[in-house]
């Protein structure tokens, strides 16, 4: 069901593609995996083509564009597409449509697959009102990928014919079209009479939202540094919506790392709904997550969601007028409603909607972006990147691959007894890693770097994966298929990444544990991996509340394009936190184990100054679980609660319920930075009155956040900051950030590290944090937060 929206504006034509316009109206049937394809089957398909068209005499023109008017006083339509070949010199014409397959000719029926005649039949037909034409003869011919042989179908359709199978095509479609666009022109009208949805703009707020503006209105790319407070989802998606509603963009894509921010964008658009905003918008959840019958399998033998998926999705398509917000709770109750797969039916409703809210990956990755949005199609899209600080991460994980020997030999011994001939093929890459590893060990050295692709792996990965595709394409169930595919696709990522490798890519083989490796191809700068899917919008506006320092996340996100950028300053009363930078406390790693008993007596002096809730960030759990062991000599075990390893999303929230407001008692919570309680929780209040801050936030010295400060140090930029400071000093300031939420809220904040009052530090701090003051022990802790609060 991949088609087309409408536009916005009834004076322009609707265009639709003849594929996206038979899909939508004919296909049928159930949902299926599709079995397993070829990793290049696209490629193959595109060559196939080319080879059929080049094997044609030369009276045969191949890929002739068409496009056809449906006249319609308030709505036309162009239909068009690409016709693959015509013989226009033969009486009567002959139209070729060509189909690329894997399966058995011999399997290959006339009635193989009624879309590929009826897609044929919708060219024919413009081509034959186009020409004046009494009728076309059509040759639809399947080339087998592998045989490279062909099988062609004949068929003659007078004019007649043809024009009632197109009448009984676009019909259906444009009645849809017609509903659509109703809803479209209310959403105009609506988004012209909407006001700001709030009684007044937040400090900052109203100058932030001009600037997104301005961003849209000049196709720009736009930096936001905008601290907690200043309201940033709605300054994002209000001036984002008034831009749709001028025609600037046709759609906006919402994008997030966390569910919070998702929550936070479908609460800001029901705020404008409130406010007379008619706007549709979906959130869309991952496919694990959201499956009513997990294993995610597709398997209409087993799941009746996927059964006859097609025709019921047309039926529940129609509901689209009866919401505004297809949140997942609305879409799962749909998709039981009409016993429907809820991923794809979200997907499908994407196509319609005005807003899609989503997880980066579906604008950026190569393996999971939105192709039916961005492969076919140049259209004004906008970006809104929420949480921003998070995306030089993501996408440098996006970006990379690895492999790991391990997994290898598993796999190879589970192959063995059933695929001989693949199992020798997994022996041969086993092999790569062992002589590697055998390397390293000669040398003393913990790991292999390579700054040129690993081509004797890949030569070994490649050649798995041509055999492991011929087994799989045949879709036998076994045993060991799943297991099987996994690696597969693991491997056809390793290979897809060799293909980016440039200067920004590095492949390092690391030893690990008792005769392990890991083969590894690093991103390790994504802006230039992040240049094209970035074309894909008319502007990205990245905005988060830590985008400090700007000048390196411009750097990470899109290199030395110089792109507007603004910073806000806190709306909230400065006299409402009190900032203390504790400078008589080393928390480096040569050090730490000096520092348990000192951190813990200044918990202790923090939290005794007043009666509430804390949070106290360590930089491991290792560190936390030593100042532990002292703390529980100095405050109550029942005032103690632990982040435990591997927290489950109910667990994380029975942590935070914890945190009430009418706590009686000192409750104390001990987290790990730049973990699920750094950022992303909303503690408003006397929920949470404080935070302590254990060391600067330096990721652990490891392999990748070295080579990482090598290849910037040769950029000629600090790479010790690019790699370790900086993203460590963003956890701090995500740390800190749980604590003042609202204009009324009051707090402290401890910041324990001599690094703290050094300059190189000092010069990151955000302005609202120009009030701090620097203590040397416990004691100075205790009298100026007892002052702090007793000011209340």
């Amino acid at each position: 069901m991949h088609t087309d929206p409408a536009p916005t504006k009834a004076s322009q034509p609707h265009t639709v593609s003849v594929h996206s316009l038979v899909e939508f109206v004919l296909q049928a049937g159930d949902l299926t995996a599709g079995g397993f394809q070829k990793r290049d089957r696209a490629q193959l398909g595109t060559q196939g083509h080319k080879q059929v068209q080049r094997s044609r005499p030369e009276d045969y023109h191949s890929e002739v564009e068409i496009t056809f008017r449906v006249e319609d006083a308030e709505l036309p339509i162009d239909v068009q597409g690409r016709i693959d070949g015509l013989y226009t010199s033969r009486e009567p014409v002959i139209l070729e449509e060509i189909k690329t397959t894997t399966l058995n000719l011999e399997l290959v029926s006339e009635q193989h697959n009624p879309l590929h005649w009826a897609q044929a039949q919708c060219y024919a037909y413009m081509y034959a009102r186009q020409q004046q034409l009494s009728g076309v003869t059509i040759h639809l011919t399947y080339y087998h990928l592998d045989s490279r042989q062909e099988k062609t179908f004949g068929r003659h359709y007078p004019m007649a014919e043809l024009e009632t199978f197109f009448l009984n095509l676009i019909t259906p479609y444009r009645d849809w079209f017609r509903k659509v666009h109703a809803i479209q022109a209310e959403r105009d009208r609506s988004i012209q009479q909407l006001d700001f949805p709030y009684a007044e703009y937040r400090p900052g707020q109203r100058e932030m939202a001009v600037a997104v503006y301005k961003a849209i209105r000049s196709s720009d790319h736009l930096y936001v540094q905008s601290p907690t407070g200043v309201g940033k989802t709605i300054a994002a998606l209000f001036p984002a919506v008034k831009a749709l509603g001028q025609g600037l963009a046709t759609k906006i894509f919402y994008l997030t790392a966390k569910t919070s921010g998702r929550a936070a964008a479908e609460k800001a658009l029901e705020d404008m709904r409130q406010a007379g905003l008619q706007f549709k918008s979906v959130t869309l959840t991952a496919k694990e997550k959201i499956c009513f019958c997990p294993p995610v399998a597709c398997d209409p033998e087993g799941c009746v969601f996927a059964r006859d998926y097609f025709g019921k999705a047309k039926r529940a398509l129609e509901e689209i007028d009866r919401h505004q917000a297809f949140t997942r709770p609305v879409i799962e109750a749909i998709a039981r409603k009409y016993e429907l797969c809820p991923f794809e039916f979200s997907l499908d409703l994407a196509l319609w909607v005005d807003c899609i809210i989503c997880d980066y990956n579906h604008a950026f990755d190569p393996r999971v972006y939105l192709h039916r949005f961005f492969d076919f199609r140049a259209e004004p899209y906008i970006f809104l990147v929420d949480e921003a600080h998070n995306l030089p991460d993501r996408a440098r994980s996006m970006y990379s691959a690895e492999l790991e020997k391990k997994t290898v030999l598993t796999l190879q011994r589970t192959l063995k007894p059933h695929l001989p001939a693949l199992a020798r093929n997994l022996n041969a890459i086993n092999k790569v890693l062992l002589e590697t590893r055998k390397a390293c060990q000669a040398e003393g050295r913990q790991a292999l770097v390579e700054y040129a692709p690993p081509e004797a792996l890949l030569k070994a990965v490649r050649e798995f994966n041509q055999q492991a595709e011929d087994w799989l394409v045949m879709n036998q169930p076994a045993a060991f298929r799943q297991e099987l595919l996994e690696f597969y696709f693991l491997c056809s990522t390793y290979l897809r990444t060799a293909e980016y490798f440039d200067t920004f890519y590095v492949s390092y083989f690391e030893r690990q544990g008792q005769g392990g490796l890991r083969a590894k191809l690093f991103c390790l700068d994504p802006a230039p991996m992040l240049a094209g899917p970035l074309e894909r919008s008319r502007a990205t506006i990245f905005f988060s509340a830590t985008l400090l320092p700007l000048d390196y996340f411009t750097k990470l996100l899109t290199g030395a394009a110089d792109h507007p950028r603004r910073i806000f300053q806190s709306p909230f009363p400065a006299e409402n936190v009190s900032l203390l930078i504790h400078n008589g406390i080393s928390t480096r790693y040569a050090r730490r184990a000096d520092s348990y008993a000192e951190i813990a007596s200044a918990v202790e002096s923090t939290c005794s100054a007043h009666v509430g809730n804390y949070l106290v960030f360590f930089p491991s759990y290792a560190y936390l679980a030593a100042v532990l062991e002292h703390l529980k000599e100095r405050l109550p075990e029942e005032q103690l609660l632990v982040q435990d390893r591997g927290m489950t999303e109910s667990a994380r929230e029975a942590f935070l319920a914890q945190f009430s407001a009418g706590n009686q008692e000192t409750l104390v919570g001990l987290v790990v930075m730049g973990g699920i309680f750094g950022e992303g929780i909303d503690l408003v209040g006397e929920r949470l009155i404080g935070a302590v801050v254990v060391g600067v936030g330096v990721p652990q010295v490891c392999l990748e956040n070295d080579l990482i400060k090598e290849y910037f140090d040769r950029q000629n930029v600090n790479g010790f900051a690019y790699a370790y400071q900086y993203p460590g000093f963003n956890r701090v300031l995500q740390a800190t950030g749980r604590v003042i939420r609202t204009e009324t809220d009051r707090g402290s904040i401890v910041l324990i590290d001599e690094r703290f009052a050094q300059a190189r530090y000092r010069h990151l701090f955000p302005t609202h944090w120009r009030g701090f003051e620097v203590v040397h022990n416990t004691s100075e802790i205790k009298e100026k937060l007892t002052r702090f609060w007793s000011q209340e």
